[in-house]
This record gives C-alpha cells, structure tokens and sequence, in this order.
C-alpha cells in the first residue's frame, strides 16, 4: 500500500484560558490517501476546523500545538519554520474558508487576488500570464472573465465561494481543506457548488478534507468519513460503510437527525444533552453522559479506537 498524502498521529491542540486549559484536539489520529476526500464531520465545536488549521499551522494563540506529528508528503510540518511553512500554504496545500466575504479583500478587484496568489509561489509568471490562467479557471467554474475585474461586494454568494474554490485550485494544490464551504449558502446554490465539486474532485483528482457539520454533505462528496466528538476521535469507515453499518452511538445519533422528506411520518430524532466542557470533560468516554447504552466502564475507562471491520474503526465500549 502506497504511503498516505498525509498522516496525523496523536495531534493535540489546546487553548489556555483563564477558566483553565481547553484541549480541542486531543490525540487524534488520522490519514488521507491521494486522490481520497476525507469527510471531518461532528457537531458545532467538536474541533473540526482547529484539525483544519492545524494542518496549515494556523491555529492562533492562545492555540498552540502541544502534541504529535503532522507527516504531509514524508515531511513533518511541525518542524518546518514559518517561512518553509509559507511556501506550503497555498502551493501544497489550500484551504477553502468558510465565509468568502471575510477571506477576499474588499480594496481588491478578483483578478488582484489571483495574480498576488500566482505570483507569490511562482515568481516567473508575469501579471498577465497569471490573469490568463485565472480567466481560463473561472471560466470552467461557471463565472465569465469579465467579473474578474469586479470588487467582491458586486459578486452574490455562490460566486465569492466558486472565486474561493478557483484561488484553492489555481496553483495545482496537492491537498484542499474545505472548511464548511456551503454554511452561508442557500440551499440551491449548496447544490451548485456540491456539483461543481464533485466536477473538480474527477477533473483535478484532488485529495480533500471536506469538513462540515452536514452529513448530507459528506454522503454527496466523500471516500471515508471521521467522525469528531468533544476533540476526540469517535469513528473512521468509508461513506457507504458509515452510513450503512454507523457503529458508534454517537454516529447514529447524527445519521438519525437527517430530515428524510420521503418519508411522510418520520419523527425528527434530536439527542439529548449537549457537548461537553472541554476544560472539565467527563472522565471515561465523553459521550458517555449523553449515550443511549451507557454501561459502567463507560464511566471510568476511555475506549480506544480499534479496527471492528476492514478499515472500520470506532471507539466505543461495545466491540
């Protein structure tokens, strides 16, 4: 088997605060394979996105990387300097945030944003050559090149996020990391950019961490999907494994909250409680106060993540 595009192990990634010290990311451990799109899923503050920026080595005080390896292409990330660290992001690996709003700059025209992307890694093309190849990447995105001199305020939200896509995919990058790039969208434009995706993962054989809280998302774009839960790691299967055979309760628990509009009668499920504090977490399993068949060790023992079926792994009392 070829060695993964990217391989964490045992990363952890606390806050200090002056309530106490929060580990959003605790010894979790993961893999993408190339070409593969991992799906990151879990409720609101489980830790997805601080995964996401730690890969980047984004994460912003009082944040701090306090554990583990981030082996990206055979290379550690966590050894690289700052400046080895800029010449990765954006050439080896993106990230498509999560409002473009925030992200582009109002002062700038679009095509500004793709020149200053192009010419920082590659400093040989010129202004024009850059602007070309920008054209030429919006267009198989759906926008026409002549927007491309228009300020980000004058594009609607679909748009932005298709302009966000094309400075992810512009320099050819090994590794996205889409970090909920649908959350400010409405639900046809959702379905547009799922299908422009699903387009450009085939086209472009991208390797992508498709985090999200929307499992509906995941079903539509991934390979495998990890399951987060309180910053830990609950369960890794593929998508049709998941979501045909979910394991942990807590998956369940997320797969039975899904509208189904076919079904006339479908009570909508909710799980009770909500995620803990991170700085007090419950000892043993953390999803223990909120699971359905809670037993004793439960209490007291944190499970380990063990493989119950061919690439299947979950961590949970019961197997």
């Amino acid at each position: 088997m070829t060695e993964p595009l990217l391989k964490i192990t045992d990363l952890e990634v606390s806050y200090a605060t002056r309530a106490g010290l929060v580990k959003a990311v605790d010894k979790v451990s993961l893999e993408v394979q190339r070409g593969e799109t991992l799906g990151l899923v879990g409720e609101s503050g489980c830790g997805k996105s601080t995964l996401g920026f730690s890969i980047l080595r984004l994460v912003r005080p009082p944040g701090e990387i306090t554990g583990g390896q981030i082996i990206f292409n055979g290379e550690d990330l966590l050894q690289k300097t700052e400046q080895e660290m800029r010449t990765i992001r954006g050439k080896r690996i993106a990230m498509i945030f999560q409002d473009p709003m925030t992200c582009l700059n109002p002062l700038q025209r679009i095509d500004d944003h793709f020149i200053e992307t192009v010419r920082t890694h590659e400093k040989a093309v010129s202004a024009q050559e850059a602007r070309q190849k920008a054209a030429e990447l919006v267009d198989r995105l759906g926008i026409i090149a002549d927007r491309l001199t228009d300020y980000p305020h004058q594009l609607s939200g679909g748009m932005r996020q298709r302009i966000m896509i094309g400075l992810a995919l512009i320099l050819n990058s090994e590794l996205i990391i889409a970090d909920e790039p649908t959350t400010s969208l409405d639900v046809i434009v959702e379905a547009q950019i799922l299908d422009l995706m699903k387009e450009l993962k085939a086209s472009f054989e991208l390797s992508m961490i498709l985090i999200t809280h929307n499992m509906g998302i995941v079903a539509e774009l991934a390979d495998r999907i990890a399951v987060m839960y309180a910053g830990k790691l609950m369960e890794v299967a593929s998508a049709v494994e998941l979501y045909d055979k979910p394991l942990h309760p807590y998956t369940q628990g997320l797969l039975r909250s899904i509208p189904n509009i076919s079904l006339d009668s479908q009570k909508l499920e909710t799980m009770p409680g909500s995620p803990p504090d991170l700085i007090e977490p419950p000892p043993g399993c953390r999803f223990h106060p909120r699971c359905p068949h809670v037993m004793d060790k439960c209490h007291t023992y944190e499970p380990i993540m063990k493989e119950v079926e061919d690439g299947h792994r979950v961590a949970c009392w019961l197997y």
